[in-house]
């Protein structure tokens, strides 16, 4: 009897057990600690003050500098040309930029050559990380045509970190030691100055990966600046039959009405010179979308024929009716030519340069 006792005090032991293991392993109070834990949390966020953001590392500064040899086969047409320079790094930081930097204007870089002072880096006196590279490169910058032949042009040597964004390398300029060497000589062209400046270029692309950012990238670029020289000469070997053909066409104010053929004749004559000599001019310079000077100036100089042309038919009417009258037309004629063309020219070259 003593035995059943005991052994049903057991069971309702057990019982009791499994019903309490039941009651914490059941979904309702598991969502009720869930709503605890939640509620405190939230009270203590709230209670505390607010929490200090995280600082942000500065990007490791890069300092770039150059020094330019040569400039050789300057091609107009294409907008390429070819630069022997020296380029030098100078950092303190773990990351070694002559690593994962990258010629951003380059043209058909399998032409380039990149050698580099030593394989390894030097440490400088003043802590600083050195490395320098002799580079020859085929290089690419859209040229302004729109005051030619009087224009100035840019070469550029545009260098960009291809890895890492500019939160994490950024490139500023040496600018005390970059320079273009004295010996630099481009044919048909002067130096003016040089400059180096540090910009930054946003890329609006993942490229192709979804979960990276659209990333800012540090960019240094050496900047030439060149301008025709002698600028004279450009002007008297492009100008000079333009203007024998102005002349030539205003010869007929003084040819007698009574050679009506061969007034018309000398303008339409310099009229397809003009046209001849831009086409072969145009031939030297790439398709723009612009007027240049030059465009200008012939365009001055067909409006000038033309005129010649219609003043020679008015003359010419005018004659039968009145001897007196188509004279004094082609005086007044030529006088405004003479006075007109000169100022217009000289405001084309001024005002209207650009």
């Amino acid at each position: 009897m003593l035995y059943c006792v005991i052994k049903s005090e057991k069971e309702v032991k057990q019982v009791q057990t499994l019903k309490q293991r039941n009651f914490f392993q059941s979904p309702v109070l598991v969502v009720f600690w869930l709503f605890l834990t939640v509620l405190f949390s939230a009270t203590a966020e709230a209670r505390s003050p607010h929490p200090s953001p995280i600082p942000v590392k500065s990007p490791q500064k890069v300092y770039v500098g150059y020094y330019l040899n040569r400039v050789v086969n300057l091609d107009l047409k294409q907008n390429t040309y070819w630069m022997d320079f020296y380029i030098w790094f100078r950092w303190k930081g773990p990351l070694d930029p002559t690593e994962s930097f990258e010629i951003m204007n380059g043209y058909e870089k399998w032409g380039a050559t990149q050698v580099a002072e030593s394989e390894s880096v030097r440490v400088l006196p003043d802590g600083y990380k050195y490395k320098e590279m002799h580079m020859e490169y085929q290089l690419s910058s859209p040229l302004n045509f729109s005051s030619y032949p009087l224009d100035e042009q840019v070469l550029t040597i545009q260098l960009e970190d291809k890895t890492f964004p500019e939160e994490v390398i950024q490139y500023f300029p040496d600018s005390a030691d970059s320079r273009y060497s004295d010996e630099l000589f481009i044919q048909g062209w002067k130096p003016l100055k040089h400059d180096v400046v540090s910009s930054s270029h946003f890329y609006d692309s993942r490229f192709g990966q979804s979960l990276k950012k659209k990333n800012t990238y540090s960019r240094i670029t050496f900047q030439l600046f060149i301008a025709r020289y002698p600028r004279h000469l450009h002007l008297f070997k492009l100008f000079l039959p333009v203007g024998i053909i102005l002349v030539m066409v205003g010869v007929i104010f003084f040819i007698p009405i009574s050679f009506f053929e061969s007034r018309v004749e000398i303008a339409v004559t310099g009229l397809l010179s003009l046209i001849a000599l831009q086409m072969v001019l145009n031939e030297t310079l790439p398709p723009v979308g612009y007027l240049t000077l030059t465009d200008k100036v012939y365009y001055l100089a067909y409006f000038t024929v033309m005129c010649s042309l219609i003043e020679t038919v008015w003359v010419y009417f005018s004659f039968k009716r009145d001897v007196r009258q188509s004279r004094r037309i082609d005086r007044r004629s030529s006088v405004v030519m003479v006075i007109a063309m000169p100022i217009i020219l000289l405001l084309f070259f001024t005002v209207f340069r650009n």
